[in-house]
């Protein structure tokens, strides 16, 4: 399949790949920031938005763009700002293993979503490589899930972060649509951005005065995993069923637990290449073979 302007579509495994590589980054720049969860979600996509507004702006697509996308596109946001705000926010409470296999729990919120919102039902192989992947994602960290009152809102907030993020994408699935990718992706960040700041000030969290090397770790924020990693999950759902592209989260906690080990001397769990195996598995079982799935232009 091609592009209008004639250019292949890049391969949506590629994309995907690429995604996991950057997404991986985002716990780990979090725990480097010492601004507060709201201010980091905040700053995250606000920043992301700026950088995508002048590209946004080519052709004059967003003043072209049907009223009617509004409603839709401050939801996706909503969405958006609640899977960043619960998800960081965990982090602050539980350690970066037990957030990242909690919040890795989208895709399987992903396929009970689908059917209903899209019509797009998962394939029983879908759900048993989701089961597989999850297996291996306990044994990496599954025993340190939360176990104190703190730990726990931490875990809850995680899951939280899944069926949100979950959510947002089936909706995203939707209204790209009518939407073309980068003024799509600006609009979504930019409403998530003005909900988290709202969020922050309501819950007394500042957005200024921060340290400035903070200002650094917010800027990578919002350069790879924001804009790298979800901006190509957010091309690939275009091009793939939103089951499918949420199992790009799999990959995000044997990276994360590596990063972690290396720079904050988080221990990491013996059952690491167990569990990384039955993640390898289990995307060997649910991912598509033998036919084209590519439907987008963008």
């Amino acid at each position: 399949m091609q592009l209008r302007e004639g250019i292949p579509v890049l391969s949506p495994g590629l994309v995907l790949a690429a995604a996991i590589l950057a997404i991986s980054w985002g716990s780990i720049l979090v725990r480097l920031c010492s601004a507060e969860p709201l201010t980091i979600a905040f700053y995250r996509l606000g920043l992301a938005a700026a950088l995508l507004f002048p590209f946004a702006l080519r052709r004059g697509v967003l003043r072209s763009l049907p009223r009617s996308v509004s409603l839709p596109v401050l939801l996706s946001g909503l969405l958006l700002a609640l899977h960043f705000g619960a998800w960081i926010w965990s982090l602050s409470l539980t350690s970066i293993g037990s957030s990242v296999v909690l919040v890795s729990t989208q895709p399987l919120f992903s396929a009970l979503l689908s059917g209903p919102l899209l019509g797009e039902r998962a394939p029983g192989r879908v759900y048993a490589g989701i089961i597989i992947c999850l297996t291996g994602m306990l044994l990496i960290s599954g025993e340190d899930l939360g176990v104190s009152t703190q730990r726990l809102l931490g875990d809850l907030l995680s899951m939280t972060a899944a069926l949100a993020g979950a959510a947002y994408f089936a909706l995203g699935r939707w209204v790209r649509r009518g939407i073309p990718f980068v003024p799509y992706l600006f609009l979504v960040y930019a409403a998530a951005a003005a909900i988290l700041g709202v969020g922050a000030w309501a819950a007394g969290q500042s957005l200024s005065g921060l340290a400035p090397k903070d200002y650094l770790w917010l800027a990578a924020m919002a350069i790879f995993p924001s804009i790298v990693g979800h901006g190509c999950l957010n091309w690939a759902v275009r091009h793939l069923e939103v089951f499918y592209v949420s199992l790009a989260a799999f990959g995000e906690p044997v990276l994360a637990t590596l990063y972690a080990w290396i720079l904050f001397g988080e221990k990491i769990p013996a059952a690491l290449f167990t569990g990384g195996g039955l993640i390898f598995t289990g995307l060997v079982v649910a991912l598509p073979r033998g036919r084209k799935m590519s439907r987008g232009t963008d």
